[in-house]
């Protein structure tokens, strides 16, 4: 059975700023490595666009 995991960049007041976000390098190379672990993934309308 497939696990499913919720993730969402979001700073300890709740805010999210998609626009602003940029990682340095050791947490942007954790992201890839979680990336890479990934059968898919489903992202809503507004990261979408940023992504496109």
């Amino acid at each position: 059975m497939a696990k499913i995991v919720f993730a969402m960049n979001v700073s300890l007041d709740g805010y999210v700023d998609h626009d602003l976000f940029a990682p340095d390098a050791p947490l942007f190379r954790h992201f890839v490595q979680q990336t890479r672990t990934q059968t898919g993934s489903i992202y809503g309308r507004r990261i979408y666009e940023i992504m496109r």
